[in-house]
């Protein structure tokens, strides 16, 4: 599965709503501007200041920019690595999920890797470094009950630092198999 690019992610309807522009104006006022040759920080500050552009918007517009203009993949981050993200909904508390992810013994019962942990935020995030060198961050948030009351959580896992879009559609399958066996895990 190809990593979608952010044009493909965001309506064109609601960007213009959001910034008043489309992305071919938006497009084309960066060009004339010469934001080709800006990083991606400049790009972002350039639309907040000069057309005072909400941040989240504008670093949507950056992005969708940088893909446009072939500076940057999708899936790409402005450093050059590459992050897969995946996310997981099951149907527990965050306190019975939390020690499946924080604890060796139990994360072994779905996570077939030993990397060290560098980085623990209770009952909320745990974040390793892979054998690799990338990162990654398990992450647990609680939302709201299901329409039968059930608690449920969502498990979101963004792993960094991957070398190119082929290695984010590998680490992508990786985690999603290693949620499935997490949910498997967390039903017994």
């Amino acid at each position: 599965m190809a990593t979608r690019s952010h044009d493909q992610q965001i309506g064109e309807e609601r960007l213009k709503e959001a910034t008043g522009r489309s992305r071919v104006e938006w497009y084309a006022l960066l060009d004339e501007a010469g934001a080709r040759d800006w990083d991606h920080t400049r790009i972002a500050r350039w639309l907040g200041g000069e057309h005072d552009v909400d941040g989240w918007w504008a670093q949507g517009v950056t992005v969708g920019y940088e893909q446009s203009r072939g500076l940057r993949a999708p899936g790409q981050r402005p450093d050059g690595f590459f992050e897969a993200s995946v996310t997981k909904t099951v149907y527990v508390t965050p306190a019975e999920v939390w020690p499946h992810l924080a604890d060796d013994d139990l994360r072994r019962d779905w996570l077939d890797v030993d990397w060290p942990i560098v980085g623990v935020t209770e009952p909320k995030t745990v974040r390793f470094r892979a054998d690799d060198d990338s990162r990654v961050l398990l992450a647990v948030d609680e939302l709201p009950p299901g329409k039968d009351g059930r608690a449920k959580v969502r498990i979101g896992i963004a792993h960094t630092r991957l070398r190119d879009a082929d290695e984010v559609a590998e680490t992508k399958k990786f985690w999603r198999d290693s949620l499935e066996a997490l949910a498997t895990v967390l039903a017994h």
